[in-house]
């Protein structure tokens, strides 16, 4: 995916977004040809059987089971509270901590530990320090981004 002008990566090389609408973006992690374990991010060395060179990468993590969240009251530097922050368990087996998409608004009961999410791509945060930089977020599976 060519970026617009003007945005880059928060964690380049971690998202692969085809060329094309037809393929919903994806994290980029790794499996081990020993025993079968997928992490994320990619690293070189199976974390659980200590295997070399047999990490290969994975597409993973389109779809995901929420499964902790909270909103965030103060902000760091570049950040606007209040704001989602969650852990995710990928349908592939990791968890992973991520915000949460924009477009689920920020209040309680919004969300529900244990419902069905999906990535999408975005900004990290709207805001002049952070809008030009895109990373992965996840949004309720129900919920659908109006283009």
């Amino acid at each position: 995916m060519k970026l617009p002008l003007g945005m880059s990566w928060l964690h380049s090389g971690s998202v692969h977004v085809a060329a094309h609408d037809s393929q919903s973006p994806s994290l980029l992690g790794a499996r081990c040809r020993a025993c079968s374990l997928v992490v994320f991010p990619a690293m070189p060395v199976c974390p659980r059987c200590g295997a070399i060179g047999q990490m290969d990468e994975a597409r993973i993590g389109r779809t995901a089971t929420l499964y902790s969240h909270s909103i965030a009251h103060v902000a760091p530097r570049g950040f606007v509270a209040p704001y989602y922050q969650a852990f995710v368990e990928l349908t592939e087996g990791p968890r992973v901590f991520t915000l949460i998409g924009r477009e689920v608004p920020i209040a309680p009961g919004q969300l529900t530990d244990g419902a069905e999410m999906r990535l999408v791509i975005e900004p990290v945060a709207d805001t002049p320090e952070k809008r030009h930089l895109l990373t992965y977020k996840y949004v309720p599976s129900s919920r659908r981004t109006h283009a």
